[in-house]
C-alpha cells in the first residue's frame, strides 16, 4: 500500500468517506488547485469532485478562492489544525458517551442478577479471563495448572499492563505447571510483576476477581486421558466468590514461592 493509500485509509477510520478523503488527501499534496486539478491527482471522477468540496468546505476543511471570471481555486485547511480539532471533539464526545454510558450501566445493575454462565472450549474460556482481567480494579486471583496458556492466549500481556494499577495479583498452580521449560519461563516472566507460588496436586482452573467475580473450570478429559477441552462457569455472585476466595487462600498459604522451588532446565 502507498504511502498516500495509507493516509486516506486512516482518514476513513476518522470519518471521512472514500472520495472525501483522496480529495482532502490530494489538496493537502497540491497546495491549490482547480477542480480539475483535484480530479486528476485524487483520482475521484470530475462529476463528483464538486459535491464532495462542498461538504468538506461545510466541514471547515477546504478552503475556496471562489472567482466570477476565471476558475475558482481550493486550498486545504492546515492538516496540523484539523488534526488538532478532530482530536478535541473526539475525546469530548468520548469523555460524554463514557460518562453517560457508564451512569445508564450503573442504573442497570440495580436490576441485575447474580447469574452463572457455562462457557465451553479454550476460546471461550480464555476470553473470558482476559475480560476479567482488563475489568478488574483492585485483585487478580488466578489458578491454573497449565501456566503457559496464560502466555498463548495473551494473558501475561494483559496482566503485565493491569499490574501498574492494581492491587494485587496472585497466581497459583502446581506442580504439573513447572515440568516444562516453556510454562517454567512464563512463570519466571510473570514473577517480575505478579506473585507466584506452587503447590502440590493443583488441577484446576479459577480467577477470582475483586472478590466479586469468579471463574472455575478445568481440562475435561474421559477415561483413558482423551482430552475433551475446557469447560468453566462463570459467576458474578460476590458471596460465592468470596467463599471460593477464602478457600483459595488456604492453598495458597501453603503453597511454595517460585523462589523456593526447583524448577527444571
Amino acid at each position: 500500500m502507498s504511502f498516500t493509500a495509507e493516509i486516506i485509509e486512516e482518514l476513513k477510520k476518522l470519518g471521512f468517506n472514500e472520495y472525501q478523503a483522496k480529495i482532502y488527501t490530494a489538496l493537502v499534496g497540491l497546495g491549490v488547485a482547480t477542480a480539475s486539478e483535484i480530479s486528476q491527482a485524487s483520482g475521484v471522477p470530475p462529476n463528483k469532485v464538486y459535491s464532495v468540496i462542498d461538504s468538506l468546505k461545510k466541514k471547515g476543511l477546504v478552503l475556496a478562492q471562489e472567482s466570477d471570471t476565471s476558475t475558482n481555486r481550493y486550498r486545504p485547511r492546515s492538516p496540523d489544525s484539523v488534526m488538532k480539532d478532530m482530536r478535541n471533539d473526539y475525546e469530548q464526545a468520548f469523555k460524554k458517551t463514557e460518562d453517560k454510558l457508564f451512569a445508564l450501566y450503573e442504573r442497570s445493575k440495580k436490576t441485575f442478577i447474580p447469574e452463572m454462565w457455562i462457557l465451553r472450549g479454550s476460546q471461550a474460556v480464555f476470553s473470558k479471563i482476559k475480560e476479567m482481567v482488563m475489568d478488574a480494579n483492585e485483585d487478580v486471583y488466578i489458578g491454573i495448572d497449565s501456566p503457559f496458556d496464560l502466555h498463548l492466549y495473551g494473558i501475561d500481556q494483559v496482566l503485565n499492563e493491569a499490574s501498574g494499577h492494581l492491587k494485587s495479583i496472585k497466581i497459583l498452580t502446581g506442580e504439573d505447571g513447572i515440568d516444562n521449560p516453556n510454562e517454567v519461563n512464563v512463570l519466571k516472566a510473570l514473577s517480575k510483576f505478579t506473585q507466584v507460588r506452587i503447590s502440590e496436586n493443583f488441577h484446576a482452573i479459577w480467577v477470582i476477581i475483586d472478590s466479586k467475580e469468579i471463574l472455575q473450570g478445568t481440562y475435561a478429559q474421559l477415561e483413558g486421558g482423551i482430552e475433551l477441552g475446557i469447560m468453566a462457569t462463570w459467576s458474578d455472585n460476590q458471596s460465592f466468590a468470596e467463599l471460593w476466595e477464602r478457600f483459595s487462600e488456604t492453598i495458597w498459604v501453603k503453597a511454595k514461592s517460585i523462589k523456593d522451588v526447583k524448577l527444571p532446565k
